[in-house]
């Protein structure tokens, strides 16, 4: 029997490779182990290591904060004012309407001429003298030069007469010679009584020539006269012609248009006096007692917040309407170019007054039960909200901001918070600027 083959060199080699993989791989699991130790070791300090930094951490952000390191931040910037004692006065609502303390109609005093033209507008403000409107004045331009000729002509007829009054004159002397030439003859009786009864007779007709002539030459000068005064009405018509304004005002009304034909009897514009106006206002029977005369009105307007005046009760109707039982008092108004006849004001007088506490009306803040509260500033800018007891208000004048009365909740000299209220809660802290 054949004896198998050994086995081939290549299958050796496998097998010896085998044998060094299955060493080699012992060998490394051999040191593996033996690194295990270590390696555990190390993970665990580390993991240790975390815990213990998150729970330092943990307990270092759980760690109230330190007061004096936090201090309160402020929310909102806001302007502040004291609460000042000032004089408060008790008032009586009124309403009324704006009316012209003198309202003058200007009529052209010329008649019968047509307006040529018409030189102001309604709210123009004329001073006396000012020409408002002028007239067609051809026709007595006309009159005027033919007056003035007939002048000239009356003057030539004076001086006519009186050369005749002279020549009569002259006669006259003649013949008073003559005669007491004759009166001194007929005394000798050189002459006839007949030819002195002649020279009487001649001296008498002379001296009646005379008188004659005297006569017509003031006739003569009663013409002059007549014509002169003809053309200075001519010459005061023409003046006329130029409608002015007799005293200083404001132009109401324009009543006429160029084209009309003049009258004394229809007025071209109305003019306010002056501009002086006054509001006719209404106060019933039962309070016309608290008003005085001279007391101080505050007015102001439901249409136009710039009308904040101040007027003075000037004169209170005699006349109480018996349908109504109301008077009606005057108010003398501010020359001022916001106010019109016609409008419709408000008006507070004045009926008494006393000290109380003021703030301004911006620190006011409404709440929805029915009370008002202000932000009163404290320690450390810190805003204190408090229910406070209003009184009178005070309208704005000129610069000075509208004002209330507190009738309790404040004290002199407190700071409340008057800008921004509507942001504000009670404790908070804010920024206060000038």
């Amino acid at each position: 029997m054949q004896e198998l083959p050994s086995a081939a060199p290549s299958e050796k080699a496998a097998l010896s490779v085998e044998k060094d993989m299955t060493h080699y791989s012992e060998a490394s699991v051999g040191r593996t182990l033996r690194q295990w130790p270590g390696l555990l070791l190390g993970v665990g300090a580390g993991v240790l290591l975390t815990l213990a930094g998150t729970r330092l951490l943990g307990e270092r952000e759980a760690a109230p904060p330190d007061p004096a390191e936090t201090a309160p931040t402020a929310t909102q910037t806001v302007t502040v004012a004291p609460a000042t004692p000032a004089t408060v006065a008790d008032t009586l609502a009124v309403n009324g309407t704006v009316q012209a303390i003198d309202l003058l109609s200007i009529a052209p005093q010329a008649s019968g001429l047509q307006i040529r033209q018409i030189l102001v507008r309604e709210g123009n403000s004329v001073s006396a003298g000012q020409a408002i409107a002028t007239l067609d004045d051809a026709t007595l331009q006309a009159d005027l030069r033919q007056a003035q000729a007939q002048f000239t002509v009356s003057q030539a007829q004076v001086s006519q007469q009186q050369a005749s009054l002279a020549q009569s004159q002259a006669s006259l002397a003649e013949a008073q010679s003559n005669l007491d030439r004759i009166q001194s003859l007929a005394d000798r009786g050189a002459v006839s009584q007949q030819e002195l009864t002649r020279q009487r007779t001649e001296t008498t007709n002379a001296r009646e020539s005379v008188s004659l002539a005297r006569a017509e030459v003031e006739s003569a000068q009663a013409g002059v006269r007549s014509q002169q005064a003809a053309i200075e009405r001519l010459q005061t018509q023409l003046s006329q012609t130029t409608v002015r304004a007799p005293v200083a005002g404001v132009i109401a009304e324009r009543l006429a248009t160029v084209g009309d034909v003049s009258s004394p009897s229809t007025p071209i514009v109305t003019l306010i006096q002056n501009n002086q106006l006054e509001l006719a206002a209404e106060v019933p029977q039962a309070q016309l007692d608290q008003v005085a005369i001279g007391a101080p009105v505050a007015i102001t307007s439901t249409t136009d917040s710039r009308i904040q005046l101040q007027g003075t009760v000037a004169s209170i109707d005699p006349v109480v309407d018996a349908d109504t039982r109301v008077a009606t008092v005057n108010i003398a108004l501010p020359i001022n170019e916001l106010l019109r006849p016609g409008m419709f004001l408000r008006g507070a007088i004045t009926t008494s007054s006393r000290q109380g506490l003021t703030i301004p009306a911006t620190a006011l803040q409404p709440q929805p039960d029915g009370t008002t509260q202000v932000f009163v500033l404290g320690e450390g800018n810190q805003v204190e909200a408090r229910n406070v007891e209003v009184g009178n208000r005070i309208a704005a004048a000129n610069d000075k901001a509208a004002q209330v009365e507190i009738l309790q909740g404040l004290q002199s000299g407190e700071q409340v918070v008057t800008t921004g209220v509507g942001f504000l809660q009670d404790g908070d802290v804010v920024s206060v600027v000038e």
